[in-house]
């Protein structure tokens, strides 16, 4: 009798991972042992279905680098308190580090201070602590292919920094090592060549291996892509360097959201480990319909017990933040992302969010 395909699939995708690291040659530490998997024991939860929250580039900035460069701790607490209007439990927060080796005492005071800021909101912090996902036009800015160097001292000097005085510290429910990794997007026509896959691979699984040897008692994720691309992505590659699955989903209707669920509960099963979304939604340049495919977002991911940490709080500088630089990740290719206007008010088809939930967080009182 043959064995369960899905047995099968599993076991396949650990050797292809064990010799992608074992194939990259001068990657890691030389005589270095692997630090023990150590399994995480704060915010650890068998579903996210009661994930509601949102990504955070302060709208200040045009790039991820401007949010730190020119941090403001009132105005970061005003964006806080609109995500909470609208019952949000939790903050995907950007950082870099292009933006921390500029000033890092700074950068990192700046940083702790926005975890307090969440904090006072009544919501968690996952920090995303390094951005693979570029724009040729208008970029948030983050790592690029020449700037992988796994094992660099200086950008894990930059990841002890932001881990080390919150690893068992409870207002942080995760840590995302990385938004959108390239390495294996075989959708998308660039994908990187084998020794690329190799380098990247093996740098984030120094960063992952750094994150644990600092004592983070959280569950590390990956922010990878599956977008409405399903199986067989950058989800399923990292899935052995992370305690939870990640994925964006970004179809562009309800039918195309619901059979990328049923990819997503496959994965759950395949690697018997919880997913979430830390990123998604497409855009829109019409209120309404923005608003609309939002609701169905959180409707259908809630029930899957995925949640949605959907792009973005408010109208701001950045690419898909603004009216005028929209990206094609949208419904009819009008990637207009924000929850709120300039003016701190909801946008038209929005109005549904000011209900509180059924589903809460563990951390929320009922």
């Amino acid at each position: 009798m043959n064995p369960p395909r899905i047995i099968t699939r599993r076991h396949a995708l650990r050797a292809i991972t064990t010799a992608v690291a074992a194939t990259a040659v001068g990657f890691d530490r030389l005589g270095a042992a692997a630090p023990a998997t150590v399994k995480p024991t704060l915010h650890v939860y068998p579903d996210y279905g009661w994930l509601r929250g949102f990504n955070y580039i302060a709208p200040w900035g045009a790039r991820i680098e401007d949010m730190w460069w020119f941090y403001d701790g009132k105005k970061m607490r005003e964006d806080m308190a609109l995500a909470r209007s609208v019952h949000a439990n939790s903050i995907r927060l950007w950082i870099e580090f292009t933006a921390w080796f500029r000033d890092p005492e700074k950068v990192t005071a700046s940083f702790l201070d926005a975890i307090a800021a969440i904090d006072e909101n009544g919501m968690k912090t996952m920090p995303c602590i390094f951005n693979r996902w570029h724009n040729p036009q208008f970029d948030y800015g983050g790592t690029h292919i020449d700037n992988i160097v796994p094992w660099m001292p200086a950008q894990l000097d930059y990841v002890r920094a932001l881990v080390t005085p919150l690893a068992r510290d409870a207002r942080v429910f995760c840590w995302d090592l990385c938004n959108e990794p390239a390495a294996k997007l075989p959708a998308f026509k660039q994908a990187l060549v084998p020794e690329q896959q190799q380098r990247e691979f093996a740098w984030l699984k120094g960063i992952a291996d750094t994150v644990r040897e600092c004592g983070a008692q959280q569950p590390i994720l990956i922010g990878t892509m599956n977008g409405q691309f399903g199986r067989g992505g950058s989800t399923e590659f990292y899935a052995p360097l992370a305690d939870v699955l990640c994925v964006h989903p970004y179809a562009r209707d309800r039918e195309g959201l619901a059979k990328l669920i049923v990819d997503y509960r496959a994965m759950m099963q395949e690697f018997n480990k919880p997913l979430l979304a830390n990123e998604g939604v497409p855009g829109c340049d019409v209120d309404e319909v923005r608003g609309e495919t939002h609701r169905y977002y959180w409707e259908l991911l809630s029930a899957a017990g995925i949640g949605i940490m959907p792009w973005s709080i408010k109208e701001g500088r950045s690419l898909a933040a603004r009216r005028d630089r929209m990206d094609g990740n949208g419904i009819n290719g009008k990637g207009f992302h924000p929850t709120f206007t300039k003016d701190n008010k909801l946008r038209g088809g929005h109005d549904w969010m000011r209900q509180k939930p059924k589903l809460r967080a563990p951390w929320e009182k009922a």
